[in-house]
């Protein structure tokens, strides 16, 4: 078996649906096994998938227990020599799966390989290069360019040899050899959603080069998410589940400091905000709270943020996923 690929499902059958039927049309000249875990079992929901790829394997989870922990049962289940993690609401559109099999085979010192997500026309999404760009927009800072390069400057060296390489793996798709991802201990479990990837690479990277070639592109749809931020604001970059995965792997990644600096950086802007808006709204003759509601969505996303700060200081074994009352940016809709 050459290949397994790896789906973590969560009410996705449709996408899903498109998604294997284009890489059975795609992915030709290699053996591969299907391999979905649902998080989220409604009966009768995959049976258009199995009967039309009945050698699909479907593995039930009890719960919902997220990303990382769905991927590691695909990864123990897996029989190919490769191992594809892939997005449900992706869909192939030429042999980009084959063609990063050849890429693996023909540069051992390649641990990983991403694909540029693209939209249906073709056009590509943005995302973050290297995890120095995802770490400077984790603090909140003048957008100045003087202020900015100078955060950049304080980051860790990333100094890359190929222009392919990278960091910073997205987890849509990312490939790599079985014995690779066992080696590297698998997913991190404490990760519930998001930031995951990130996390991978980081262990990845240390044992092998990450990249992104030109010629692996898959479409990625990116629907609606219950943890997207609603309203958007200089302090208000991302949504409460985002922020708490981002900053549990800036911990386990670059250590306590790191992440302490960063809590730092919010508790100080947090009282300046407010000023800020007080003092605008008093010399414009308004009412001291008048247009505080990016205010009060920072000051709450920033207690909850605060209130797993011994969890993620500690980090003992806990899945890091936020309760429903804590999900300010849904509460918000």
């Amino acid at each position: 078996m050459d290949l397994s690929i790896i789906f973590v499902n969560y009410r996705s059958e449709n996408y899903l649906y498109s998604c294997i039927k284009s890489i059975f049309q795609y992915c030709q000249k290699r053996s591969f096994e299907i391999i979905v875990v649902d998080n989220y079992p409604i009966p009768g929901a995959n049976q258009s998938i199995l009967t039309e790829f009945p050698e699909t394997q479907w593995l039930i989870q009890s719960s919902n227990s997220g990303f990382s922990i769905a991927n590691n049962r695909g990864l123990a289940a897996a029989k190919g020599k490769y191992v594809l993690f892939l997005n449900a609401d992706t869909r192939a559109f030429d042999q980009s799966i084959e063609k990063a099999i050849d890429h693996l085979e023909n540069q051992p010192h390649i641990a990983a390989l991403g694909a540029y997500q693209v939209h249906e026309d073709l056009s590509r999404h943005p995302f973050y290069w290297s995890q120095n760009q995802l770490r400077k927009d984790l603090y909140i800072i003048p957008s100045k360019a003087v202020f900015q390069k100078i955060l950049f400057s304080l980051l860790p060296k990333e100094n890359f040899q190929m222009t392919e390489e990278t960091n910073n793996l997205v987890g849509f798709f990312m490939l790599m050899k079985k014995e690779t991802a066992l080696r590297v201990g698998g997913w991190d479990e404490d990760f519930f959603l998001y930031a995951e990837d990130v996390e991978f690479s980081n262990r990845l990277s240390k044992i092998g080069k990450l990249c992104y070639f030109e010629d692996i592109q898959m479409i990625h749809l990116v629907g609606n998410n219950p943890f997207r931020r609603t309203k958007i604001s200089f302090v208000n970059r991302f949504s409460v589940q985002i922020q708490l995965s981002n900053l549990l792997w800036i911990r386990k990644s670059y250590g306590p400091i790191a992440y302490l600096i960063i809590m730092l950086n919010y508790a100080m802007v947090l009282p300046g905000y407010w000023m800020w808006k007080i003092i605008n709204n008093i010399a414009k003759g308004k009412a001291i709270l008048f247009n505080t509601e990016n205010q009060f969505l920072f000051t709450r996303k920033l207690i909850v943020l605060f209130s797993y700060l011994p969890k993620i200081l500690i980090l003992r074994p806990y899945l890091f996923q936020i309760k429903p009352e804590e999900n300010i940016d849904l509460l918000e809709k």
